[in-house]
Formats: C-alpha cells, sequence, structure tokens
C-alpha cells in the first residue's frame, strides 16, 4: 500500500481503543496497509510507540523460564506483553516455544512410548517442548495408560481450549459467568494465569451441556467417562448441540462491537462460538453490510420442519438469527405455512 494510506473512520477509532493492547504489525494487517502508516497515524494522534518490544534481561530470563512449561499464547497473558513480541523475541534468540496442534512426529511418539511411567510427566514434557497436558493427551490416544487421579489435575484456561475446541473468549468470560471455577495462580507480584481444576471442569461440563460439544472431546481424556456424558456423546453424534441455542442479547451486542472493531464473520465467530452465516445473519439484521450468500443450510431447514407447529415464527427466528419475514417465507414456500392452517381447521 501506498504511504497514502485513507483509514476509515472506524479503522482510525480502532487504532486509538487498541494502542498498546494490539501491537502496530496485527492492526496493518488487519486493514492491509503498511506498519509505517499505523505508526505515523499513532503519532499524528499523540501516542507513543508501545514498549512491548523492550526486553530488560529479567524479562528474558522470565521468557526463558516460562517457555519450559506454557504455550507462549499463555506466556503472552502472564508477561503482559503481545502474542506476537513473545514469538519474535523467542525466535531472535533461538529459544523453543511450545506451541499447540504441532503434529507429533514418529521419533517423539516412540520416546513417549518408552518413557511413560517410567520419567516424570514433566521431564517428559520438557524434553519434548510440549505442555504437561499435551503429553498425557497424546498417552491417552496411544492407550499407554490412565491419567493420574482427577482430583489431583490442574488445567489451564489453553489447555480447555485446544481439549473443547472453544475460544479462549468463551471460557474466561462466558463460561466464567455461567460457574466455571477459575483460579488464579502468581509466579511473581505482577505475573499470573488462570486455571481450573479438572474436577471442576467436569462438573461445569455436566451441569451445561449445551455449551460445548463432546465430539471435540477424546474418550477418556478426562478418566473414566461417567454416563452422562456417554449419553451427551449419543446425542452429539445426531445434533451438534451448539448450532441453534437462542442468541442472548449480550451475545449480539458483543458481535455488533467486534464487527465495528474490524474483525471477521469468522473471528466473531469464534470468539462467541457461533457459526459464520449465524454471525452475518445477525450483523444483517442490525443492518450492517452482508457480503455472505444467505442460503438456508440443511440444519437450519431441518429446525424449521421439526418446529414449524411449536414454536412462533418469531421465536424459530430468535434462535436462527434470521427476521421473522425471511423464517414466514421460507416456510410457506416449504408448505409449512399451509399445512399448519389445514391442520388447525380439521
Amino acid at each position: 500500500m501506498s504511504r497514502g494510506f485513507q483509514f476509515t473512520e472506524e479503522q482510525k477509532k480502532y487504532i486509538i481503543d487498541n494502542w498498546e493492547k494490539e501491537s502496530a504489525h496485527s492492526m496493518k494487517n488487519k486493514f492491509g496497509c503498511t506498519w509505517y502508516a499505523v505508526v505515523n497515524f499513532a503519532k499524528k494522534q499523540g501516542l507513543e510507540l508501545p514498549k512491548s518490544n523492550e526486553w530488560t534481561n529479567e524479562q528474558i530470563e522470565t521468557l526463558k523460564e516460562l517457555s519450559e512449561k506454557y504455550h507462549y499464547k499463555e506466556i503472552a497473558k502472564i508477561m503482559n506483553k503481545s502474542e506476537n513480541a513473545i514469538y519474535l523475541k523467542a525466535t531472535r534468540m533461538g529459544i523453543k516455544l511450545i506451541q499447540y496442534r504441532r503434529k507429533w512426529t514418529k521419533d517423539e511418539e516412540i520416546y513417549l512410548s518408552d518413557n511413560w511411567g517410567v520419567e516424570p510427566i514433566e521431564l517428559i514434557a520438557k524434553k519434548l517442548k510440549r505442555t504437561v497436558f499435551s503429553i498425557k493427551v497424546k498417552a491417552t490416544r496411544m492407550k499407554l495408560g490412565a491419567m493420574i487421579d482427577n482430583n489431583l489435575e490442574i488445567i489451564t484456561i489453553s489447555d480447555i481450549s485446544e481439549m473443547l475446541d472453544v475460544s479462549r473468549d468463551r471460557i474466561v468470560n462466558t463460561w466464567a459467568n455461567l460457574g466455571l471455577k477459575l483460579k488464579q495462580k502468581k509466579l511473581t507480584n505482577k505475573m499470573s494465569y488462570y486455571y481450573v481444576t479438572l474436577k471442576d471442569l467436569i462438573k461445569f461440563l455436566e451441569y451445561n451441556q449445551n455449551e460445548w460439544d463432546s465430539r471435540n472431546l477424546d474418550r477418556h481424556i478426562l478418566g473414566k467417562e461417567p454416563d452422562w456424558l456417554k449419553e451427551k456423546r449419543k446425542r452429539d453424534k445426531e445434533e451438534n448441540p451448539l448450532w441453534y441455542r437462542r442468541w442472548t442479547k449480550e451475545e449480539i451486542d458483543k458481535a455488533e462491537d467486534l464487527y465495528k472493531r474490524g474483525k471477521s464473520y469468522e473471528e466473531i465467530g469464534d470468539i462467541i462460538n457461533r457459526s459464520t452465516p449465524m454471525v452475518a445473519n445477525v450483523l444483517r439484521n442490525l443492518g450492517y453490510s452482508y457480503t455472505m450468500p444467505i442460503f438456508w443450510t440443511g440444519k437450519e431447514l431441518k429446525f424449521l420442519k421439526d418446529n414449524y407447529d411449536k414454536l412462533t415464527y418469531e421465536e424459530i427466528s430468535n434462535i436462527l438469527g434470521r427476521t421473522t419475514k425471511a423464517v414466514s417465507a421460507k416456510a410457506e414456500e416449504l408448505g409449512y405455512q399451509k399445512r399448519k392452517i389445514k391442520k388447525e381447521e380439521e
């Protein structure tokens, strides 16, 4: 892009609101401009360059220490730096970072198999540069033996995010408001991180079964599976429990706020745990531009068919994130409305 890049009013507001919270590099990727364009605009607004790139010797030592145990996204939270700053500094210093979803090599699998039950899990994790929890996950998948007693387990927010395929934001905000017991562990006076006990997590999952999809959860990863989890797996094979959840006012407000901050439909969906088409539908109903096709999905059609004579069109529209008029038109198109009228006459 040229130096004459023109920011929109929304982009200007986003830069001002998120300066020192998000890197200029991240913003330039989001807006499709240069790093200098973002920085120059910030300077004109009297904003100082973020100091996240300034590293003290103490911080470098902390990074080295944390890199042995935590994923770099967790380290960013603990050290109050951007993920990009952590990743770049570690790369430049040759510090190998723990990264989720890194493919296991054959040599790593052999090492884990040979040392499972022989060496402490913490030592195996350190040698393989993986989290303790990821080692346990892999051992479970390889059927190397049961995990240790659930009552002794702790699990980080990032571990939960990877295990259940839900966003960190949803865990920290939505789930915490629903009763998930987050605990805080201090590393130093200024550094800490959140975790939950596996016992508390299992209890939360049992009482909030519509908040997560068991198909994302490896079997026996939580230990011996209780009856309620076995029943949920059967239900979730037939239908994803998340897609038809009624939109709350908080979700709608958050989707609108994220959209104004420059997030894409897909990013918003990941944050609030909704499908991209449903996010787009809701934002369109709020009067925002809509660039995606509004075709009805098979799940939406099935839901309409199963519920047109049980729920009002307004209730269906609230659940599907579509207008009442759109629901009514689709029902009439499919002949459901006429059948309902005929049924009432009979």
